[in-house]
């Protein structure tokens, strides 16, 4: 397969991903949770982080985009251990707070480029991300039903071990390819 449609597809995938993770963290944070706007807000983020990702604009900011979603996850968690799952007031700073400076790490120029700095925060975003749910939702809950209900706090020790192992494993990587130029 063409090397350039790869990194296009790459591009166009963590950008929605990226988009889902805002508008869900964002909707979760900013309006009651049982409401099931997050769901909303997590679809139109992804919808706006494709039509990002179509654009040169995330190959040209890709470690601020991955380095902001991470900061805001773990903003979001920050302000759950503080003020507990209550959406709107101080605690929505403490998530914007974690966006901001997650996006701000991510301009350094090691994260501009192909190396082991970028490689590790998509390795953290995508195995945190997706290795959280495969562990807490389809192991946890679905094969051995230990998971009977749900809480921010609960589903962490999944996503955030997966993230370090992903974030391990894409440092390590010698070379990624879809990352080239």
């Amino acid at each position: 397969m063409n090397q350039a449609l790869v990194k296009r597809m790459f591009g166009i995938f963590s950008a929605a991903l990226i988009g889902y993770v805002f508008g869900w963290i964002l909707g979760w944070s900013s309006f009651n949770p049982n409401s099931d706007v997050w769901a909303l807000a997590a679809g139109v983020g992804a919808i706006a982080g494709l039509i990002v990702g179509l654009t040169p604009l995330f190959w040209s900011n890709v470690g601020m985009f991955f380095g902001s979603a991470i900061g805001l996850y773990l903003g979001w968690l920050l302000r759950t251990l503080l003020f507990g799952d209550v959406p709107g007031g101080l605690g929505l700073v403490f998530v914007l707070g974690g966006a901001v400076a997650g996006g701000l790490v991510g301009t350094r120029p090691a994260f501009q480029r192909d190396g082991a700095p970028l490689r590790a925060l998509i390795g953290a975003l995508y195995i945190g991300f997706f290795g959280g749910f495969l562990i807490d939702v389809v192991l946890l809950d679905i094969v051995f039903k230990l998971v009977r209900t749900r809480s921010i706090l609960g589903q962490v020790p999944a996503a955030v071990a997966s993230g370090v192992v992903g974030g391990w494993l894409g440092a390590r990587l010698k070379r990624a390819d879809v990352l080239q130029s």
